[in-house]
């Protein structure tokens, strides 16, 4: 098809939209620079994808979808990390003296000229998807790629020209603004912003920067487990912990004290939150970054991973005009994000919502969300107490700690109200004798609650290299389940891949334990039963529990046995 095409008659043609709706769409647009296909996915007519495909159709350019595909590193490696991002090009195949790239703009003739004079190979370009091109980037060199580089500029630029020890609190304040000067050096710069790109491009959750005695230790908790993936020289240690600050808005100068802070980043097309925590160690400053990405906000109930008839029960629930539902486990067991899911299938015109959070971790329209002040007197006691008087439909409480805050939620969900909350417990029975041990009396437990929600993340097997596998017999014995290697005959497990970084697995799912209120169990609580005669009567009335639950998905080949012992007890 000729250049002279236009792009709109390629989205016609490909039906992707119809003559009267880029008419419709064209009428709303304000600013006539804009390329009309970037405008029409920016009003989710058509898809990034699709627009790249008919921009490669219009020019005559094979489009080439690169999510998912095995790239070979020797070839991509032909063109450097540096020159891969400044070009938004990856080479994906060689064939005697061509070489074909991915390019997100192929029509870039300069571009074309330096990939030919730097691989010695006549380049023909392929149209990609930007994401997909850089995620590619992010597989072959790693995000950090040249960081090495990174780090020797860096060390240069410092010079060891700051020095701030900690038995020196004196001097720290006429350091201060050396500090931050030399915090904004670009080579740090491009340091710190190595480390959160490569979080980014790994979905890690955390980021943890841990000084030693002799270096700074750097981790990433991927799918809930942390892995090394860079060591910064000591030099470095003040710098780069001060341009995080700097970034966050927090006290440079303040190195005895933990301190807590908040960035914003805006990495197309997803927008990121990161929550920094600073701790003083002996080494130093230790900075843990907790990275939240604001789509996950959006998330729904059918993707948490609960089974259909878990999912029906759980839903009818969180349409309860009052009540309390309580969803429990460790830390970073997906609790907060379940309720999220919750508020989001709930959340309407016609009822009023509204949280006390420690921290808000993702932004809802349409719902009032307060964070914990405890400087200010707010807690999550004296904020409920508040919230009651602001006529709520909905009330949702990050977390009950205490006897107080208990209390006062089991009044709200006595009183018209249905709230939500976590609270930390082994599994869905112990939550129930967890509030008995906070004081609430056992006939308001069995009058309040509703719902208890057990559950934990397990990480799911890599779609790219998963394969069949026989679960032994001594895995099998671990279970204590009666189950034997017939009936996981659909037991997967990842060989390991550049996918899923060798490990196996790649992203997490959740498995649940549902609880639900009734006579039997409501009068083994008010008769003080103990966690564990509770539990009995649950699953004598169908109660699924975590591992069982956890099993169906080993059977499915979703996780691993080994995963099931990880995070599960019995």
């Amino acid at each position: 098809m000729p250049s002279e095409t236009t792009l709109t008659s390629v989205f016609i043609d490909q039906g992707l939209i119809t003559s009267k709706e880029l008419d419709a769409a064209l009428a709303m647009r304000t600013d006539v620079a804009e390329d009309i296909g970037v405008f029409l996915v920016r009003l989710g007519m058509i898809s990034e994808r699709d627009r790249v495909r008919c921009v490669g159709i219009q020019h005559g350019i094979p489009f080439i979808e690169l999510a998912g595909r095995e790239l070979d590193v020797n070839i991509a490696k032909l063109i450097p990390h540096s020159m891969a991002l400044r070009l938004k090009a990856i080479p994906i195949e060689r064939s005697q003296d061509l070489l074909r790239v991915a390019m997100a703009n192929p029509l870039d003739v300069q571009a074309l000229d330096d990939i030919a004079k730097v691989t010695g190979l006549e380049p023909l370009p392929m149209i990609a998807v930007e994401d997909e091109i850089l995620e590619a980037i992010f597989r072959c060199f790693g995000a950090a790629g040249d960081v090495s580089d990174i780090i020797v500029e860096a060390i240069k630029d410092a010079n060891a020209e700051v020095q701030i020890r900690e038995e020196e609190p004196e001097e720290t304040q006429t350091n201060v603004a050396d500090l931050k000067d030399l915090a904004g050096g670009a080579p740090v710069v491009r340091l710190v912003n190595a480390m959160i790109a490569r979080a980014i491009a790994e979905r890690a959750s955390d980021i943890h920067i841990e000084p030693e005695a002799s270096r700074v230790r750097v981790r990433l908790r991927i799918d809930g487990i942390l892995h090394e993936v860079m060591t910064v020289p000591k030099d470095l240690q003040s710098p780069v912990i001060s341009r995080i600050k700097v970034m966050a808005g927090m006290d440079v100068a303040e190195r005895r004290a933990p301190q807590d802070g908040r960035i914003t980043l805006i990495a197309h097309p997803q927008e990121y939150d990161f929550r920094i925590s600073t701790y003083p160690a002996i080494h130093g400053e230790n900075v843990v970054i907790r990275v939240l990405e604001k789509s996950g906000a959006q998330i729904t109930l059918d993707k948490l991973g609960l089974q259909p008839d878990v999912a029906e029960q759980f839903s009818r629930m969180v349409q309860s005009p009052y009540g309390m539902i309580l969803a429990c486990g460790p830390t970073g067991a997906g609790k907060t994000t379940t309720l999220y899911a919750a508020l989001n299938m709930i959340n309407s015109v016609q009822r009023n919502i509204i949280t006390i959070e420690d921290p808000v971790e993702y932004q809802l329209p349409g719902i009032i969300q307060a964070n914990v002040n405890r400087k200010a007197g707010l807690t999550f006691a004296t904020g409920l107490r508040t919230i009651v008087r602001q006529d709520p439909d909905v009330i949702l409480v990050g977390e009950i700690r205490d006897s107080e805050t208990a209390e006062i939620a089991v009044e709200a969900a006595l009183t018209g109200h249905l709230v939500l909350s976590t609270l930390h417990a082994n599994d869905s029975a112990g939550a129930a004798a967890r509030l008995m041990d906070m004081q609430i009396e056992p006939f308001l437990v069995a009058s309040s609650v509703i719902g208890l929600l057990s559950q934990r993340l397990v990480r799911t097997v890599c779609p790219r290299c998963a394969a069949p596998f026989v679960v032994s017999d001594e895995l099998l014995g671990q279970l204590n389940l009666d189950v034997t290697s017939r009936d996981l005959s659909g037991a997967m497990k990842g060989t390991g891949c550049e996918q899923c970084a060798r490990t196996g697995y790649k992203g997490r799912t959740g498995i649940y334990e549902l609880l639900k209120m009734d006579d039997d169990i409501r009068s083994a609580i008010i008769s003080r039963h103990s966690a564990t005669a509770i539990r009995q009567v649950a699953i004598s009335k169908g109660m699924r529990t975590l591992r069982e639950d956890a099993l169906d998905k080993v059977k499915a080949g979703i996780t691993t046995i080994e995963e099931v012992l990880r995070v599960t007890t019995e």
